[in-house]
């Protein structure tokens, strides 16, 4: 009778710990969350309505932080840019891609300190131009993530030349 007290107890501690482990996700899985969501909100699906552009636009910009520092020098881009900006780059350059897809891949995340995520990974963009053209893109990025009011948000971004 008490072996099986024990035993109850024991799968009941196993049970909570893996019940906050899924439930409570650490702070990697929110980075990369992150990018989960930069990704669905930066493409662009064919036919996509204006609507569609504007909700995703006002959902992306909630990402960065108030100025993000971006460096891409592959398309002559380097500056401070407020999210609301970034939003409006966005939109701009989805008007030049009939569909565009983005994706985000192997990423190295490290905490330098508990507010602060760099990270290093793969982005692609595939798609058509809206002039027909097929487009497949595969760059390096270097990011910095800040934790502001519980959430991570963008606060520099760089294309790696290599």
């Amino acid at each position: 009778m008490v072996k099986g007290k024990w035993i109850g107890i024991v799968l009941l501690a196993a049970a909570c710990v893996l019940a906050v482990f899924f439930l409570f996700p650490g702070e990697e899985k929110k980075v990369r969350k992150q990018f989960s969501l930069l990704a669905h909100y930066a493409s662009k699906g064919e036919g996509e309505k204006i609507l569609t552009l504007a909700g995703k636009m006002k959902h992306l910009e909630a990402l960065f932080a108030e100025s993000c520092r971006i460096e891409a020098p592959p398309y002559s881009l380097a500056g401070t840019f407020s999210r609301t900006e970034i939003a409006n780059l966005s939109a701009r350059a989805r008007l030049h891609f009939g569909r565009l897809e983005l994706a985000f891949h192997d990423p190295a995340i490290s905490f330098p300190d508990p507010e602060t995520a760099q990270v290093v990974l793969t982005g692609e963009a595939k798609g058509l131009s809206s002039r027909g053209g097929s487009i497949h893109e595969v760059r390096e990025i270097e990011c910095l993530l800040k934790k502001r009011d519980g959430q991570w948000l963008f606060v520099a971004w760089e294309i790696v030349e290599v």
